[in-house]
């Protein structure tokens, strides 16, 4: 199954966009212009075929979708004004708003929204296997798992794909099973509009019914340079200028249906490869309203009374998960042993050695000194990712179970426990025939920041631990280009910090790291007998709780889930570690912005304002706990 890949630093504006009642207020600047500067360029401008943030930021600005979030991720109205479900939750129908129309990059009406322009954009994302496509799937829409081939050699109809315009402004969606977290999945690109007359500049989408695989890929390809000329736009904003490698420009769509809490007039973001280090100085002068960080920036600006209140922490987002992988059928060069590796991996002792020794917080420190406590993670979902009943999923008791410490940021971390499975682990390998020390196959991106230096800190604070005599950790460094492919999808390593994205609002989401297809740890490849069996609870376990899809038993479905990620936490399977967050300097409030960790959400403008000053550490702090506060507050 793919999965979003999103680029890191691909600029320095990823903000968030609103959907709010309030207005300006002491704080509003009046300033209409926002201005940033981004230093990796958009790919495409084809929406609905890309999940890179660097390309979605466009359109979640200039595109709009059938729902949007308020800035507690609670699901509002958009260009659905509403929608029901049927009785067994498998038919959803959406009534479209009606007078939404498209305008091109001079603000010119082109047309009206109607509920056929989803479904073409569904037939493209799937007939075309779409980077987003996957997500139909995902949200169990009636026969969208059938695959590309199968679509166009007929083998599957597309009058039998679950997604019909009823009439101009009715949309309905068949689904194979009832899914609980459907309506989370509705905001990828693939699940935006796209005009049939727009579509017929790259090719005769009038006679798609005659076209062969040849053609598709022929149009998908013309589709992919697609033009900010070429493109219509339907959101709170419309792409009047665009040059590649330059700057693009948005201006605030007059028209949109909601323009009345569009307050950012224009948005300008200008290319610099340089963006990251001479951002901070162009904002100081004015230049610009946002700018990055670095970690050792917020040191330097810490201390200068200039500077001091010109930053604040980024709020964290669970949209990732960070989390240290063993692996179980490595492929790594014979000198690190990797069938010594096996038989040590497949050791319980020797995994829960490494769980309890690992000082997740000593190593979080090294990218962001004052803010580990808060970034450790005890889970593999996130806190504040979901929650039912008014209790957040980390919060099940099954969790608080595992903790060793209850108290402080780590529930894991202890010196004597990690040293007493060392040692039953060390007769056991040796037992087993196994030589010491097991040499821990340790591989870094050097691409990104303060990954080598993090390796650097476990391997010293590991050996010291356990001892030298027991585990030998063997940092490498990786490539810089296609390190994903090259090191966690060739199986290259024996021990390595690894992240996975959410797709949608449900745990299950990210249990796919772990699935019998995953191309992480690949525990579902071990032969050990007892590796199998931990692995196998696992599996029903998920199933069990995938089978709850009742919208009224949710705290349930959240608590089988809770079960089946704690197998893997008590056997150590896997380590958690954190989420990642750094520093910026911005005349945004974050807690303004639209709320979800999928989706389209946190790179939206909608509703924020320029403010008057920016927000500084200690007032970011308090924002911070009352949002977090209302996170779970049912509406």
């Amino acid at each position: 199954m793919k999965k979003k890949i999103f680029v890191t630093l691909v600029s320095v504006l990823l903000v968030a966009g609103v959907l709010t009642a309030c207005g300006g207020g002491s704080n509003d600047s009046g300033k209409t212009e926002f201005r940033s500067l981004y230093s990796s360029d958009v790919t495409t401008l084809n929406y609905l075929n890309t999940t890179l943030t660097g390309d979605m930021g466009i359109p979640a600005n200039t595109q709009e979708w059938l729902i949007q979030y308020d800035s507690t991720g609670h699901i509002q109205p958009a260009l659905a004004e509403k929608w029901e479900t049927s009785k067994d939750g498998k038919t959803w129908t959406f009534k479209l708003r009606k007078g939404v129309k498209w305008y091109n990059s001079e603000h010119e009406e082109m047309g009206e929204v109607k509920a056929q322009d989803f479904v073409n954009a569904a037939e493209y994302a799937l007939k075309c296997d779409a980077a987003a496509a996957y997500m139909f799937p995902s949200a169990k829409i009636k026969n969208s798992d059938a695959g590309s081939e199968a679509l166009l050699n007929g083998t599957v109809k597309w009058k039998d794909v679950g997604i019909k315009a009823k009439d101009d402004y009715t949309l309905v969606f068949k689904l194979d099973a009832e899914c609980p977290y459907f309506l989370s999945c509705l905001t990828y690109g693939c699940f935006a509009p796209a005009s049939a007359d727009m579509l017929k500049q790259f090719g005769e989408w009038n006679k798609r019914e005659k076209w062969t695989a040849e053609d598709w890929n022929k149009f998908s390809e013309s589709l992919d340079g697609v033009t900010a000329e070429q493109l219509w736009y339907c959101g709170a904003y419309y792409l009047s200028e665009y040059s590649a490698g330059e700057k693009y420009v948005m201006q605030k769509n007059p028209d949109y249906f909601e323009a009345d809490q569009v307050y950012i007039e224009k948005i300008t973001d200008t290319y610099n490869a340089e963006a990251a280090t001479l951002s901070g100085e162009m904002y100081q002068r004015g230049e610009l309203e946002q700018a990055t960080i670095t970690n050792t920036m917020a040191k330097s600006w810490s201390q200068n009374d200039k500077t001091k209140d010109l930053y604040h922490p980024t709020r964290v987002t669970p949209d990732y998960s960070y989390f240290f992988s063993f692996q179980f059928d490595p492929k790594f060069d014979e000198k690190y042993e990797p069938e010594n590796w096996k038989i040590a991996v497949n050791n319980e002792n020797f995994r829960k050695s490494i769980f309890y020794g690992i000082n997740r917080v000593g190593a979080k420190k090294i990218s962001n000194e004052n803010n580990a406590d808060a970034l450790v993670l005890n889970t593999i979902t996130p806190e504040n990712f979901v929650s039912a009943d008014g209790k957040d999923y980390t919060q099940q008791k099954v969790f608080k179970d595992l903790a060793v410490n209850k108290d402080g940021a780590d529930a894991y971390f202890n010196e004597d426990k990690a040293k007493e499975f060392a040692a039953k682990a060390k007769k056991e390998l040796q037992a087993s025939g196994a030589k010491l020390p097991v040499k821990v196959v340790m591989v870094y991106n050097p691409s990104v920041a303060d990954w080598d230096s993090e390796c650097t800190y476990i391997k010293k604070q590991l050996e010291g631990l356990l001892g030298s005599d027991y585990i030998d950790i063997v940092v490498e460094q990786g490539p810089t280009q296609s390190f994903l492919t090259n090191v966690r999808r060739s199986n290259k390593f024996g021990f390595m910090k690894c992240n996975y994205g959410c797709d949608y609002a449900d745990p299950l989401t990210y249990a796919d790291p772990f699935g019998k297809d995953n191309s992480y740890g690949r525990e579902y490849m071990s032969t050990d007998s007892s590796t199998k069996k931990i692995m196998d609870e696992y599996f029903k376990q998920i199933e069990t709780a995938n089978k709850i899809t009742d919208p009224d038993k949710i705290a349930e479905r959240y608590a089988a889930f809770a079960k089946a990620e704690a197998i893997l936490i008590e056997h150590a399977m896997v380590v958690p570690y954190g989420l990642d967050a750094g520093y910026t300097a911005s005349y945004l409030d974050p807690f303004e912005g639209q709320y979800a960790p999928y989706g389209v959400a946190s790179l939206r403008y909608k509703g924020m304002h320029i403010l008057e000053k920016p927000l500084n550490t200690e007032e970011f702090n308090k924002k911070l706990k009352e949002w977090e506060k209302a996170l779970t507050e049912e509406k």
